[in-house]
């Protein structure tokens, strides 16, 4: 072998050397070279056939090292757009290499290193909708709160903050006074509750006072009858003893009317003591009553009050439909019927499409009509079986019980048609609603919340697609 291969064989050495470490395919080609170029009987045609495999897998590599610089220097410029040319100076170069990624780390630790993350502006356009979702929820329950009573006026000064479109720390501050109020609420009607239950506690008492007193009267009845019977007894004993001693007639009625004159002293007395006894009995009757009906008024005010609240704690005061807990409600006494009877049931998640922009153009005035509008239209659509509730913000859910996947969809379109059919203006200038939804018929054995994000991920191919359409999930 000549001193030129030897050279050529120890320089191709070092190079295979020198590029290992920046892929394993490519490590594994240079492996296979360099042990060809270490063979005593070296064959040129065996090396340049891996050679040219080497070459092939090295391009394939930098093509890949150009793509995924390229896409590293699209994602920094999208994570760092404002930040100004120093961060993103180490890229600014005709063709990046990897390299200067590296270079990139220390100015980009700096950056984020000196940034004071503040939900209000740095990640605005992401937390603007969950803000405003927040925000009707929280509008919503101040309204529930109003309708059980707002005597100082505090409650609509808030639902008045909350139309503001407030923003994080306004947020809190409102969250934070609501708490302070509901906390004042429960602390009175805690005390409303003691008192009441004092009073129960009292009448109770007086009408076991009653009942004592009433068993008393009636022992007394009970022994006043025995004496009355034992001395009856005496009396007749005493007369026969009389008829048998006495032989002359004159002496006999004598003695035996004045027996009679005894037992009807003893009748007389009886019959009194019984009447007034009678009459005891009789108050205390009258007292009872009037303790008992006191007690049923009582409980049917407070029934009455339970009932008005629990109803008011499931109704979104807003659109008057059912809100998420009345849902969950129905949800189970449906499922109860699922369970025993094994019919199917689907759930549509609906939504009203560029509902922000009504708000953002119009106010959240006319924003609330139009969710009163919708909802409206949407109840008096639906089947008479169906349940719809309003889910929050500018969505509703609808159950649909006893109907299987086709015969849902077939129903939300029928909604989704007559929504866009409605007519709405303002100012005179028609304002085009439509709505938008997702359908899921719930499987054997599925939980409520993966049936339920089903739906919702039906909901988001229908928002994603266009709007203005409804889309079934049966994967």
């Amino acid at each position: 072998m000549s001193d030129e291969q030897m050279l050529l064989i120890r320089g191709a050495t070092s190079l295979t050397l020198m590029l290992k470490g920046f892929d394993a395919q490519f490590d594994l080609r240079l492996d296979e070279l360099r042990e060809i170029l270490r063979q005593k009987d070296f064959q040129i045609d065996q090396f340049q056939q891996h050679l040219a495999t080497v070459e092939s897998v090295y391009d394939q590599l930098e093509r890949s090292s150009d793509r995924n610089v390229e896409l590293y220097i699209k994602t920094f410029n999208t994570l760092l757009a404002g930040s100004g040319p120093d961060v993103l100076a180490p890229l600014n170069r005709a063709r990046p290499l990897l390299s200067d990624l590296l270079n990139f780390a220390e100015p980009l630790a700096s950056f984020v290193s000196s940034q004071n993350i503040n939900p209000d502006t740095t990640d605005k356009a992401n937390l603007d909708p969950l803000r405003m979702r927040l925000g009707n929820r929280f509008k919503s329950l101040v309204q529930t709160l109003i309708l059980m009573g707002d005597d100082r006026g505090l409650l609509a000064s808030l639902v008045h903050k909350l139309d503001d479109d407030p923003s994080w720390k306004a947020l809190d501050s409102l969250a934070s006074t609501t708490i302070d109020l509901l906390q004042s609420r429960l602390s009175k009607e805690k005390k409303e509750l003691e008192g009441y239950l004092g009073e129960l506690n009292a009448k109770l008492s007086r009408i076991n006072k009653i009942v004592a007193a009433d068993s008393v009267i009636l022992s007394e009845i009970k022994e006043m009858n025995v004496e009355f019977n034992a001395n009856i007894n005496l009396q007749m004993i005493a007369a026969r003893a009389q008829i048998d001693v006495h032989h002359k007639v004159d002496a006999l009625k004598s003695d035996l009317l004045q027996s009679l004159d005894h037992i009807t002293d003893r009748l007389v007395e009886y019959q009194v003591s019984y009447a007034m006894k009678l009459d005891s009995l009789q108050a205390s009757k009258v007292q009872m009553n009037e303790q008992i009906r006191s007690l049923e008024q009582d409980n049917v005010v407070l029934v009455t009050e339970l009932n008005k609240e629990r109803k008011l704690g499931m109704l979104d005061t807003l659109t008057q439909l059912p809100n998420r807990l009345g849902f969950n409600t129905r949800l189970e006494e449906e499922l109860s019927r699922v369970r025993r009877y094994q019919h199917p049931i689907s759930v549509a998640i609906i939504d009203i499409d560029f509902f922000k922009r009504i708000n953002d153009d119009f106010g959240h005035l006319v924003g609330d009509k139009v969710l009163r509008m919708i909802a409206g239209e949407m109840k008096r659509v639906c089947r008479d079986h169906d349940f719809i509730a309003r889910y929050g913000g500018e969505e509703f859910i609808l159950l649909l019980p006893q109907t299987e996947l086709a015969d849902a969809y077939i129903a939300l379109e029928k909604i989704r048609t007559h929504v866009a059919n409605c007519p709405f203006h303002f100012q005179n200038k028609p304002v085009p609603l439509n709505i938008s939804a997702g359908v899921a018929q719930r499987r054997l054995d599925e939980s409520n919340d993966t049936w339920i994000n089903r739906a919702d991920v039906a909901l988001y191919h229908s928002k994603h697609n266009g709007r203005n359409r409804v889309t079934v999930e049966d994967d």
